[in-house]
């Protein structure tokens, strides 16, 4: 069974991140196109990039996040024990086709990267593909990523951002309004932005040079984690009949209504 969660945020004083609703529009208007625009990157290094990743998480055991899980793409490559949220109802309701026409079991729901609905120290493993080079404040993403993963954890980022050779950042600084005018940022310096927000480095890939990276983290035995300045509420939304016409009904599971806050 497939299970759908759909999550409304709630602003506590004025904390609500306004570009959130955007961030929404914004991928639900592209949800249609998402894949097309991305077949050639997919053909020629981002299936062998995924394969990568999740021989490196199958080892792990334990509940597991994907944050920002899009229209679904890792989904066949899946262990048990998935939850995977997206900012976009319409991303999410193709992740929901992938996951049935792979037969895998998976928790989804809609949420804000930034504003994780789940209690401190919830997961065993936490992973994102291409994700913080688009999320608003990364560093805040990060933060929350490190907040819901258990201490002693690790967190998988397959990520492009800021090559390390100093002469092509010019380039990259150049070319990063047009990028961004699509969504993502070229030019972040995601490496450093996953230290900031408290995890420690335990390896790092340098795929196509190193625009391309797959990070290795883990968060220390002795780190003490940060309150989320946000709030939920867990409520059914109008959106919801979207995941319905998928999976005929949408159930809370006792796992999850165990980890959210």
């Amino acid at each position: 069974m497939i299970t759908v969660l759909i999550l409304r945020c709630i602003m506590v004083k004025s904390t609500t991140r306004k570009s959130a609703k955007s961030d929404r529009r914004r991928y639900n208007r592209i949800a249609r196109f998402y894949d097309l625009f991305e077949t050639p990157m997919e053909l020629m290094n981002f299936r062998k990039w995924r394969k990568m990743l999740f021989d490196l998480i199958k080892a792990e055991k334990g509940l597991v996040l994907e944050i920002g899980a899009g229209t679904g793409k890792n989904i066949p490559h899946y262990p048990s024990n998935v939850v995977a949220l997206d900012i976009s109802e319409k991303m999410l309701e193709r992740a929901v086709r992938r996951a049935k026409e792979s037969g895998k079991k998976v928790d989804f729901l809609l949420a804000d990267a930034e504003n994780l609905p789940f209690r401190s120290n919830s997961f065993d493993v936490v992973f994102t593909t291409f994700v913080f080079c688009s999320v608003d404040d990364p560093v805040r993403g990060l933060r929350e990523a490190f907040r819901v993963l258990k201490k002693g954890g690790r967190a998988y980022f397959l990520e492009h951002m800021l090559p390390k050779s100093r002469f092509l950042h010019p380039l990259f600084n150049l070319l990063n309004p047009i990028f961004r005018a699509f969504g993502p940022e070229i030019n972040r310096r995601t490496d450093e932005n996953i230290q900031r927000a408290g995890f420690q480095i335990v390896k790092e890939y340098m795929l196509f040079g190193s625009v391309f990276r797959l990070i290795v983290a883990e968060k220390p035995l002795d780190s003490v984690d940060e309150a989320s300045g946000y709030s939920l509420k867990r409520s059914e939304s109008s959106d919801s009949s979207n995941f319905r016409r998928f999976i005929g009904q949408s159930l809370l599971p006792l796992r999850l209504t165990q980890l959210l806050r």
